[in-house]
């Protein structure tokens, strides 16, 4: 089975990506890892903490009340459905900016694509 890797040609200045041979992340299966390596900004930027603040809200993991309260007061009264579309419209838009980030490094020559064959 043929397994796609990657890695930067030069360290990318940030704390989150290396110079390392890294497996290429599916952005379907692992979003997360497509952003952190593909996203321009991902440690600042804000879309990335509002879709966390938006699970911990769904799975009601918001230890301090007075932020969960603050925030319910930001977005609105919303219900679950309505978080989970206002998540998705978020990632997609990430997903999208990731892409095209990915595909401006190709051109640029600032990543390496690499190819292993690997048995099993």
């Amino acid at each position: 089975m043929l397994t796609t890797f990657f890695k930067f040609k030069k360290h990318p200045g940030d704390f989150f990506r290396n110079t390392d041979i890294i497996e290429l992340p599916n952005p379907d299966n692992n979003l997360d890892d497509f952003l952190i390596w593909f996203l321009d900004c991902y440690q600042s930027d804000e879309r990335i903490a509002r879709v966390n603040d938006l699970s911990k809200l769904i799975e009601n993991e918001f230890v301090d009340e007075s932020e969960k309260s603050k925030f319910i007061k930001e977005i609105g009264e919303k219900g679950n459905t309505e978080i989970l579309v206002d998540i998705k419209n978020i990632e997609t838009e990430l997903k999208n900016e990731a892409f095209k980030n990915f595909y401006k490094l190709l051109l640029k020559n600032e990543i390496e694509v690499i190819h292993i064959e690997k048995n099993g």
